[in-house]
């Protein structure tokens, strides 16, 4: 986590809900608030990861994906585990071109751990 960024566990209960709720609307909202303000960032690795559940929207899984290269971008730095992931996304037909994407923003941006 961030140096000195306090969690707002109340704030995160409530993106979390709305993550949950099924409306793709108010999940996407939350998902991306929580990648841009959210300042623990393995956390939100985790969370990244679990939206790429089977069974998980095709959209907020997607975003998910995305969501991992705006982490490494905004955070400069990223866990091994997502570039795992990522790579082997890039033979998947939905989320291969994504994964791309999100990997170039992760090695130009971002240390990996």
């Amino acid at each position: 986590m961030d140096d000195g960024a306090e969690v707002d566990q109340a704030w995160r209960a409530e993106m979390l809900e709305d993550i949950a709720s099924g409306d793709l609307s108010r999940s996407t909202r939350a998902l991306l608030s929580l990648t841009y303000n959210e300042p623990d960032r393995e956390w939100v690795e985790d969370l990244l990861l679990d939206q790429l559940r089977e069974g998980n929207d095709a959209q907020l899984r997607s975003l998910a994906v995305i969501c991992m290269g705006h982490l490494g971008r905004l955070h400069g730095l990223v866990s091994g585990r997502l570039i795992i992931v990522l790579k082997d996304l890039l033979g998947d037909p939905v989320l291969g071109g994504t994964a791309e994407d999100a990997l170039g923003d992760i090695m130009h941006f971002a240390w990996i751990l």
